[in-house]
C-alpha cells in the first residue's frame, strides 16, 4: 500500500459510558447505537456492478470486472429502520493487512453488538430531491465500511455518495453468488499498474448512476442532480487526480494521502485539494494542477488515520474511550464537504473553510493556485517547482 503508515498516535482518556464519549459522538447502550454527528439523519445501501466491457483484472484476464458501491444518502430515520453495523465482517482481515498483526478481540464481543445510527434497510429511501453526487474510493486493503465517519458526514450535508469496493484492491468483496474476493498485493517493480483500473471502476460507476438516473423503475431515478465531485484515500486518492483527468464532469477533486504514479503525465483543470497526513510531502503534484489547487496538512495524522480503522482498533483494545483521531476524521469529512460545496457554488472566490481543528491534529490550508505569482505563494507550495526546475537544469 503506498506510503502506508503503521504508527498510531493513542491520546485516550476515560469517561464513564453513561455519558457522551467525547463531545461529537454519543452512545445509547439501550439501543447499542454510536451517534455520529450528521446534519441530516442518513441511510445506506450496497449494490454490485459488473462491468461486461472490462476484464476483471491481470491474474483473471477472461473475468468481467465486478465492483460493490455502497451508497450513503439523506433519508428519514425511523425505529424500524435496521442500522448499520459498527464493525463489518472484513475487519479482522483488514486490520491484520495493514498491521501485520491479528486485532486485540477483548471487546470484539460488545463491540459487534453496536451500530451506527444510519439506516440499512434493503431499499433505498432518500428524503431530499436531486442532491450533488461524490464518488469516493478507498485506499488499498480498505473497504467502504471502513470510511464510514467521513461518507456518512459528507452524505447528511446533503449529498449522494457512492463509495465504491474496488475488487482485488479492496479488503474484502463478495459477489452476488460468486466466491470471495480477496486483495492481491501491488507489483513491487509498478505501483501504479491498477491505476487505469481503479479510474475506469470510478468512470463507470459515475456513467451506471447518470443511466440510473434517467431511469423511472431505478432507485436512483432523478436522484442525481449532474453535479460530480471525487474523493479518494491512498491508491484511491491516485486514482481520483487520475480520473478527473479524463472526465469533464467532475466538478472538483479531493486527494487524501495518495501520491500518483505517472503524475508528470496527468493533468487536471479541475479544483484541486490535496489532503495530507504531515508526515512526508509530494508537492510535485501541483505543477499538473491547471486551477485552483489546496494544500491541507494535518499535523501528526498518519496515513491510515483517514480511516476508520484506526478509531476501531483503539476500541477493540481500550473498550469504548474518548479518541481524538475520531475527531480529526470529522475534521477532514467537513473540509471535504465544504471543499465540494463551495465549488459546487461556482464561486470564483478562493476557498476559506470555517474549520477550527485541534491540537495535536491542527490542520493548515494553503493556497497553491497556479495562477498566482511565485511571490505570493506559500513555501510549501513553492517546494516542488523549485526541485522541477533543478532537474531541468542539471
Amino acid at each position: 500500500m503506498p506510503r502506508l503508515s503503521i504508527h498510531l498516535l493513542l491520546g485516550l482518556c476515560c469517561l464513564s459510558t453513561t455519558q457522551p464519549l467525547f463531545a461529537q459522538l454519543s452512545i445509547d447502550h439501550t439501543e447499542n447505537t454510536l451517534f455520529l454527528p450528521l446534519d441530516h439523519p442518513i441511510g445506506t445501501h450496497y449494490m454490485h456492478f459488473e462491468d461486461l466491457n472490462r476484464h476483471s483484472h491481470r491474474t483473471q484476464p477472461n473475468a468481467s470486472r465486478q465492483l460493490g458501491v455502497r451508497f450513503f444518502y439523506p433519508t428519514n430515520l425511523t425505529a424500524s429502520n435496521q442500522r448499520l453495523p459498527l464493525i463489518s465482517n472484513q475487519f479482522s482481515r483488514s486490520h491484520r493487512l495493514i498491521y501485520d498483526t491479528d486485532a486485540d478481540m477483548t471487546y470484539i464481543a460488545p463491540l459487534s453488538a453496536m451500530t451506527w445510527n444510519i439506516a440499512a434497510d434493503s431499499e433505498m429511501q432518500l428524503s431530499h430531491n436531486a442532491l450533488p453526487l461524490i464518488i469516493f474510493s478507498h485506499g488499498y486493503y480498505l473497504n467502504p465500511e471502513l470510511f464510514t465517519i467521513m461518507a456518512a458526514h459528507i452524505a447528511s450535508r446533503g449529498y449522494l455518495v457512492a463509495s465504491i469496493n474496488h475488487s482485488f484492491g479492496s479488503d474484502y468483496y463478495q459477489p452476488p453468488n460468486s466466491k470471495a474476493i480477496k486483495t492481491i498485493d501491488l507489483p513491487s517493480d509498478d505501483l501504479g499498474i491498477d491505476l487505469p483500473m481503479w479510474s475506469a471502476d470510478q468512470h463507470f460507476v459515475l456513467a451506471k448512476i447518470q443511466h440510473m438516473n434517467r431511469d423511472p423503475q431505478s432507485p436512483l431515478f432523478n436522484a442525481f442532480n449532474g453535479q460530480v465531485g471525487i474523493l479518494g484515500h491512498s491508491y484511491g486518492g491516485a486514482a481520483a487526480f487520475y480520473t478527473a483527468a479524463k472526465t469533464p464532469e467532475v466538478t472538483a477533486i479531493v486527494n487524501m494521502d495518495g501520491t500518483v504514479f505517472g503524475w508528470q503525465d496527468i493533468t487536471i483543470t479541475q479544483p484541486f485539494m490535496y489532503v495530507q497526513a504531515d508526515e512526508e510531502y509530494f508537492g510535485e503534484i501541483f505543477l499538473n494542477v491547471h486551477n485552483k489547487g489546496y494544500l491541507a496538512l494535518f499535523e501528526s495524522l498518519n496515513h491510515v488515520s483517514f480511516s476508520d480503522i484506526v478509531v476501531l482498533k483503539d476500541w477493540l483494545e481500550n473498550g469504548l474511550k474518548d479518541t481524538p483521531q475520531f475527531n480529526a476524521i470529522l475534521d477532514v469529512a467537513r473540509l471535504n464537504a465544504a471543499f465540494f460545496e463551495h465549488h459546487f457554488n461556482n464561486t470564483e472566490a478562493a476557498f476559506v473553510p470555517a474549520i477550527k481543528s485541534k491540537t495535536p491534529f491542527s490542520v493548515t490550508l494553503s493556497d497553491c493556485n497556479a495562477r498566482h505569482n511565485d511571490s505570493a505563494t506559500p513555501l510549501r507550495c513553492l517546494t516542488h517547482r523549485i526541485k522541477h526546475w533543478k532537474q531541468q537544469l542539471f
